[in-house]
């Protein structure tokens, strides 16, 4: 009899083929196909039989685990990605609010020369100022702890409270008022000679302008002229007998022989010509000819016009106003009043009745025409140029006398503010 084997067909898909396993021969159950006169010694074998059902495994297991895995690696990867984002973000947002409070903090150095503030009383607060920048804003308060220092709290702050983004930060910076420290010991020092004639006069005593009241007590009289050479005087040709009725002080003359070192007219302290002509508030072209007079604007000093320079023992709005004035070459005071430090590189010279509170330094002489004027503080002339006839020559009315109010309050008003040298700087969060 004839075994039949069955044909399997092969699907089309591989994947959807169907698990066949082929039994292994057994032993013979059926007798042998030749006689037998011996028990058999080689077993028959029937031929195997193929056994085919569906296939048994784990891909479909082992696909939705990689699934998961790989969403959970997607979801892993997006946190990280919008933590990174969230962080990088913030960063931002404080990095510009701590900006914005450096920003605020160092912006009252900017606007100190520009605000009625260098005659407040100590303990005064100024502010709150705003500074508006890209994206974050400063508000800075500023009080006055001395006479010479300021300390400065600005408080920085960006981003959107509604997005929680908000940040602030607070910065506090010590600054001091750099004031220049003038060598005078007498209330004219020239570095050369010096011709006084008609009625001008020189005068060592200490005096204050009305408007200024108590707040200026007088002050021990000082030398009326510091000269290296006190023969010098009427260039050489006067001798000391000049200074009857022209030259007064404690002595009239001091012969003075630092007053003959260049470094005197150039160096102030910690402060310095370059320096100061570098924060000039008005600057002059050489040859330039002004009448100064205080100007208003809606009422208020108006500090931009370059012929303001405050009104010395006034009660006005300009009172107060003491600019620091840098002119590049000769410059000629014609009428008109004014107060603060001038620094001349070349010759100053008065007419027409001009008056000046304050520190006058040129480079090289003082000159007087017609009638003059009249300088209330110190004058320190470098006599530059050296040759005959060339020298500070006072005519007229013209005066120059000492005034201590004078000289501390111009100093102090144009001084401009810097940080202090250590520890002017802290941060708190």
């Amino acid at each position: 009899m004839q075994r039949i084997v069955p044909t399997l067909r092969q699907p089309r898909v591989a994947a959807l083929a169907p698990r066949c396993t082929r039994r292994p021969a057994s032993p013979c159950t059926t007798p042998c196909t030749t006689p037998c006169t011996t028990p058999c010694t080689t077993p028959c074998t029937t031929p195997s039989r193929i056994r085919c059902g569906p296939r048994r495994g784990v891909a479909l297991l082992i696909s939705l685990i990689a699934l998961l895995l790989l969403a959970l690696l997607s979801a892993g990867m997006m946190h990280l990605a919008r933590g990174d984002f969230s962080r990088t973000r913030d960063e931002g947002v404080m990095r510009r609010a701590a900006n914005a409070a450096d920003a605020g903090a160092y912006d009252v150095i900017r606007r100190w020369p520009a605000n009625a503030r260098q005659s407040s009383p100590i303990g005064a607060v100024f502010g709150p100022d705003t500074l508006q920048l890209t994206g974050s804003t400063a508000i800075t308060r500023t009080m006055r702890t001395s006479r010479s220092t300021v300390w400065s709290v600005s408080v920085g702050s960006a981003g959107d409270s509604l997005a929680h983004t908000l940040s602030r930060r607070i910065v506090q910076v010590a600054l001091r008022l750099a004031i220049p420290e003038p060598a005078v010991n007498a209330a004219l020092v020239v570095r050369d000679s010096l011709a006084v004639t008609g009625s001008a006069r020189i005068v060592g005593t200490d005096t204050a302008l009305a408007g200024w009241g108590a707040s200026c007590a007088l002050a021990a009289p000082t030398a009326a002229v510091a000269m290296p050479d006190t023969t010098r005087l009427c260039d050489g040709t006067c001798g000391t007998g000049s200074t009857t009725g022209r030259i007064a002080g404690l002595p009239p003359l001091l012969a003075d022989s630092a007053a003959a070192d260049t470094a005197r007219y150039r160096s102030f302290g910690a402060e310095s010509w370059r320096t100061l002509a570098g924060h000039a508030t008005v600057v002059l072209a050489a040859g330039s000819v002004v009448t100064p007079s205080p100007s208003l604007l809606s009422g208020v000093c108006d500090r931009l016009r370059p012929d303001n320079w405050g009104s010395p023992g006034g009660t006005g709005p300009c009172a107060t106003y003491a600019p620091l004035i840098w002119a590049r070459g000769d410059l000629e005071i014609r009428g008109g009043v004014g107060q603060g430090v001038l620094l001349v590189d070349g010759d100053l010279t008065l007419s027409a009745g001009a008056q000046f509170a304050g520190v006058v330094i040129a480079r090289d002489d003082l000159l007087t025409q017609g009638p003059g004027g009249t300088i209330f503080g110190v004058v320190l002339a470098e006599d530059a140029r050296v040759a005959p006839g060339d020298h500070t020559t006072l005519g007229g009315f013209s005066r120059v006398q000492r005034s201590h109010c004078a000289v501390d309050q111009a100093l102090e008003w144009s001084a401009r503010l810097v940080p202090v040298r250590r520890r002017a700087w802290a941060a708190l969060r």
